[in-house]
């Protein structure tokens, strides 16, 4: 059976001291202006608060953390920076927003757009 949802696997990289790269999966969302990770695994990679920004959902207006973090998708590394929400109960602990998913396709233009191709593999 087909997801309901599109997620791609991609790798995020621990902050000083904790230098590994941990595999997770995480929601494509062109409706999310940014990217957003889970706050447990936040502070489990020691990700470094950079700030704060106002977002608005479902729920409202909320201020929420912002963190940096190095992110790797197939062989390519982008650093982004994330708001920090509780998604332990959703099925990704991050979303990838359209502001990161438009600097990739500025980056590699000549992608094929066909939905059979692996794209964030």
């Amino acid at each position: 059976m087909a997801a309901s949802y599109d997620a791609r696997w991609v790798s995020v990289r621990g902050a000083d001291p904790r230098k590994w790269w941990v595999r997770i999966k995480a929601k494509v969302d062109t409706g999310a202006k940014r990217c957003s990770i889970d706050a447990g695994l936040a502070e489990a990679l020691g990700l470094e608060q950079v700030g704060s920004v106002s977002v608005r959902n479902a729920m409202g207006q909320q201020e929420r953390p912002l963190v940096a973090a190095r992110v790797r998708i197939g062989r390519t590394t982008h650093d982004i920076e994330m708001t920090v929400a509780d998604r332990s109960q959703l099925k990704c602990p991050m979303l990838l927003g359209k502001m990161f998913l438009d600097r990739l396709e500025l980056q590699q233009p000549n992608l094929p757009k066909s939905k059979d191709f692996p794209q964030f593999v």
